[in-house]
């Protein structure tokens, strides 16, 4: 089977690819949830190189549209045959010129596969490769008669589009086919609904979280505020639960788009020590359909299954993948340099010497190896002043691990979650940490959702984006603030949000000792003291 320059060959056996060959093996029996056998192996030549390139692919089959006499093709259980199963047939069909009776169609599981592709390939070649193997995403905007039939079998419903990570790139990774440099980045659901139900109060919950990528005042960060008691966090956990497709009818995650399946690639749940077992659920990666990771802020471990702080930055550092025209390292390097002095952090080796953050990814291969085998993984990265290691404060490796872990798994259309990140960071910080955040929001077209007690972190995002608990008679409620949060100061907001009543409470006390009192004497004592609206409140008393 031809298609331009290159053609098309299935074969069971692991063998290199010939020239203008594009090879699909069967590497073996891999299945999902739902029975279906649909991972391959694509294997050519690089014609720009000359080098062997490969990339794991996803393949179904689907039943003739029109009569065929042929019999072979009729007993075909397309529902759950695998590439291996279909090698005898196709054999058989290739020798008798008759390959083209066969129906099939695939796709690369994921962003980064079509990413990879573009940027190894270049745009032309992977559209001739992509031609040849019947991708549909390549053809999904072009014009053909066998797409629509392909899209209505069970192996591409159950199969194909079973993963979010695969449902996304279905969505969006024909804006990369031309080149990384079109990569969209507006592709993830902007209008969700979660519903839910707590125990402890009567009333059903629902909350409505509306993005925006662009605009003046981007809206990519949506705040979950109010006072102890009332499930901030269980709201985070039920939105993990249903966008992992968790079996309970408790909970609900619609959007806006056709089918209101949510439009997310990857989810990311991070939180303080304990918080985050508490809060959100354990990973299931053989059996999720949603590509999603469980993280801690904490310093470094001693479990043994947890890859301490170093060991992360080695990995960061080996990572070879980009997003967009930048690599997870330019992100992660850009991202912390807002609020830490990067040329002066180190990271410590086993021979109580020290290398400099930014020359982890310098030098020659065999350097780099062997710079990143002299790494201390059980240190912590240190700032570097006056030829003095200094540690890190709490808020300096909050803020770092936070970028770190990012960077290490965030992708195009992430959605992450963030229960109470304030734990160990000054209020000073928190407006870096925002600032850090909606970068890294901005540069992979991603969305966050933060359940906190700060007001710091609502003066940070606008009034739409602020989500209020509050309890009364049995049921609780979450509303919008009718204050313009956006840069408001933190009191107004608290009194708000909190229905503070501190400076009241401290009034009546005060009333108590001066009611007797003129007010102008007791202005003239106090008002260096009391806030403006203590004066205001007190003032209201004496003179009413």
């Amino acid at each position: 089977m031809e298609a331009g320059k290159f053609y098309l060959s299935f074969t069971g056996k692991n063998r290199p690819p010939k020239e203008n060959e594009v090879l699909l093996w069967s590497e073996g029996e891999s299945w999902n949830d739902f029975g279906y056998k649909i991972h391959c192996i694509c294997r050519l030549i690089n014609p720009n190189d000359g080098k062997p390139f490969e990339v794991r692919m996803l393949v179904g089959f689907f039943e003739p549209r029109s009569a065929i006499s042929d019999e072979r093709i009729k007993r075909i259980n397309y529902k759950s045959s695998s590439l291996m199963d279909m090698l005898p047939l196709i054999r058989s069909l290739d020798r008798e010129g008759e390959l083209d009776k066969l129906g099939f169609f695939t796709m690369l599981p994921n962003m980064q596969a079509y990413r990879t592709a573009v940027s190894s390939l270049g745009p032309d070649v992977l559209d001739q490769v992509l031609s040849v193997t019947n991708d549909v995403v390549l053809y999904k905007d072009k014009k053909n008669d066998w797409l629509d039939h392909a899209m209505a079998t069970e192996v591409f419903k159950l199969g194909f589009m079973r993963n979010s990570e695969a449902f996304f790139a279905f969505s969006n990774a024909d804006s990369v086919l031309g080149g990384v440099e079109e990569e969209k980045f507006d592709g993830i659901s902007q209008n969700l609904t979660l519903k839910y139900k707590l125990e402890s109060f009567n009333n059903d919950h629902e909350i409505k979280l509306n993005y925006e990528q662009s605009g003046y005042i981007p809206k990519r960060i949506n705040i979950l505020i109010g006072k102890n008691g009332l499930g901030k966090s269980q709201a985070l956990k039920s939105f993990c639960r249903a966008a992992l497709r968790y079996s309970d009818k408790s909970i609900s995650l619609t959007a806006d788009n056709v089918g209101g399946r949510p439009l997310i690639n990857r989810l990311l749940a991070i939180a303080t020590p304990g918080e985050t077992q508490n809060t959100f659920p354990s990973e299931r990666r053989t059996t999720q359909k949603l590509y999603y990771r469980r993280l801690s802020l904490t310093r470094n471990s001693r479990a043994k299954t947890t890859k301490s702080i170093n060991e992360m930055l080695i990995q960061l550092a080996r990572s070879e993948d980009f997003i967009g025209q930048s690599s997870r390292w330019e992100l992660f390097l850009a991202a912390i340099s807002k609020a830490i002095p990067i040329k002066n952090v180190v990271i410590q080796t086993r021979e109580k010497g020290s290398v400099k953050l930014r020359k982890l990814v310098q030098g020659g291969e065999q350097a780099r190896l062997e710079m990143w085998a002299s790494v201390d993984k059980s240190s912590e990265p240190k700032i570097l002043i006056s030829n003095e290691w200094h540690s890190m404060s709490s808020g300096q490796l909050t803020f770092f691990k936070f970028a770190l872990l990012c960077c290490l798994y965030i992708e195009n259309g992430s959605f992450v979650l963030l229960d109470e990140p304030e734990t160990h960071m000054h209020p000073n910080m928190i407006s870096d940490f925002v600032e850090l955040l909606d970068s890294l929001l901005e540069e992979t077209g991603s969305q966050a959702l933060i359940a906190t007690h700060s007001a710091y972190f609502v003066r940070e995002v606008s009034r739409e984006q602020v989500h209020v608990f509050m309890s009364e008679n049995g049921e609780m409620s979450i509303v919008n603030p009718r204050l313009r949060t956006f840069g408001a100061d933190v009191e107004s907001i608290s009194q708000f949000v909190f229905d503070e009543d501190v400076d009241n409470r401290l009034v009546d006390k005060i009333y108590d000792k001066v009611k007797k009192l003129p007010f102008e004497q007791v202005r003239e004592e106090l008002e260096a003291e009391l806030s403006m609206s203590a004066m205001l409140d007190l003032k209201s008393r004496m003179v009413s």
